[in-house]
C-alpha cells in the first residue's frame, strides 16, 4: 500500500512540476505570421525520461500543440510536405532502430516509410512531394538515400563518402542537395563542411568556408545557403550564396549556441535554436532572427526542455 501511494505521490509531484509541453516565450514576439514544427524533449507526466518528441508553435499567437507522444521512443526531426499537410520525422517507435514514418499534419495517420536495422536520419522532401532524401548508416558511416512513397524503393545517392554525408537539405528546384561531411582539414581535426549534390550527375562540391560548418538549408529562392558557422565558439548563422561566395554571419545571440537554420517561406526570417552551451548543460530554445539585420533576435521558447530543428509550414 506505501508502495502505490509513494508512486501515485511521485506522479502527482512530476505533473505538477513538468510542463505539459514547451513553453512560448512571455512577451511573445508580435507581428509574425506561420506555423514551425520542431522537436522538444521537455519532461511530463507522460514523458518522465525526456524523449523527443514533435510539436508545432503558432508564431502569431506562441500556442504549441503535441503531435506525439510516448514515453519509451524518440520521435524527431519533423519537417513538412511541400503541400502542407504531411510531415516527415525519424522514430525508434518500433524495433529500437530510427526509421522515417510520415504522419498527417495533426499528428494522425502515422505510417512508416523505411524498415531496415540500421539508423535511418534528416528526412528531407523532394519538391514533388513523391519521394524523401535522408541519411542512413545501413552501408556505411553514413551516406544519402533517396526513398519513393509510392513503392518505398531505395535509391543509392553517395557511396562511402569521406567523413560521412549526413543533414541533407534539398534544394526548392529539386536538382541539388546540400549536406554536411567531415571533410575539412585543420590541424589534427577534421571539420565539417558544407558540400553540395548534383541529382542528375551525382557530383559533388564542396564550399569553402573559413572554419568548420553544417546544416545546410537552402533559401526559398535557392539562390542562397544558410548554415552553422563551427569557425569560433559559440556557433553562429552564416547566410552565402550558392556557390559559397560572399559570406556573411546573421547577427545572434553572441553568448548563444546557434544551430539549426531555417528559412521562412518569404525568406525574410531564419527560425532556429539557441542554447547556453553545447553538448553539455543545454537548453535550446526556438528562436527567429530577420535575414536582413533589422531587428535582434527574438526567442520563441522558454523553459525546461530541448527545442530543436524548427521546420517552417509552407
Amino acid at each position: 500500500m506505501r508502495t502505490i501511494l509513494t508512486a501515485l505521490l511521485f506522479a502527482s509531484t512530476l505533473s505538477a512540476q513538468a510542463p505539459s509541453g514547451p513553453s512560448s516565450a512571455k512577451p511573445f514576439p508580435t507581428g509574425l505570421t506561420g506555423t514551425l514544427a520542431f522537436q522538444s524533449d521537455v519532461r511530463s507526466a507522460d514523458n518522465p525520461d525526456g524523449r523527443n518528441h514533435i510539436f508545432t508553435i503558432d508564431v502569431a499567437t506562441g500556442a504549441v500543440a503535441q503531435l506525439t507522444t510516448g514515453r519509451n521512443h524518440h520521435d524527431q526531426h519533423p519537417r513538412w510536405s511541400p503541400d502542407g499537410k504531411r510531415i516527415s520525422f525519424v522514430s525508434t517507435r518500433q524495433g529500437g532502430q530510427f526509421d522515417i514514418y510520415v504522419m498527417d499534419a495533426n499528428g494522425g495517420n502515422v505510417t512508416r516509410i523505411t524498415d531496415h536495422p540500421a539508423n535511418d536520419f534528416d528526412p528531407m522532401w523532394m519538391p514533388d512531394g513523391q519521394s524523401l532524401v535522408f541519411s542512413s548508416e545501413r552501408d556505411s558511416r553514413s551516406d544519402l538515400y533517396r526513398v519513393w512513397l509510392n513503392d518505398r524503393r531505395v535509391d543509392r545517392l553517395t557511396h562511402h563518402f569521406v567523413g560521412r554525408a549526413i543533414m541533407p537539405n534539398v534544394s526548392p528546384d529539386g536538382k541539388s542537395v546540400a549536406f554536411a561531411a567531415q571533410t575539412l582539414q585543420r590541424l589534427t581535426f577534421w571539420e565539417f563542411q558544407v558540400h553540395v549534390l548534383d541529382l542528375a550527375t551525382g557530383k559533388t562540391r564542396a564550399l569553402d568556408n573559413s572554419g568548420g560548418a553544417c546544416w545546410p538549408n537552402w533559401s526559398p529562392d535557392g539562390r542562397q545557403l544558410a548554415n552553422v558557422l563551427l569557425a569560433k565558439e559559440p556557433s553562429a548563422i552564416q547566410i552565402r550564396n550558392a556557390d559559397g561566395s560572399n559570406a556573411r554571419e546573421l547577427a545572434t545571440d553572441p553568448k548563444r549556441w546557434s544551430y539549426y537554420p531555417d528559412w521562412s517561406k518569404d525568406g525574410k526570417l531564419i527560425a532556429l535554436s539557441v542554447s547556453p552551451q553545447h553538448h553539455e548543460g543545454e537548453d535550446w530554445d526556438l528562436a527567429i532572427v530577420p535575414t536582413d539585420g533589422s531587428r535582434p533576435l527574438q526567442k520563441l521558447t522558454t523553459g525546461p526542455g530541448n527545442d530543436r530543428l524548427p521546420d517552417w509550414k509552407p
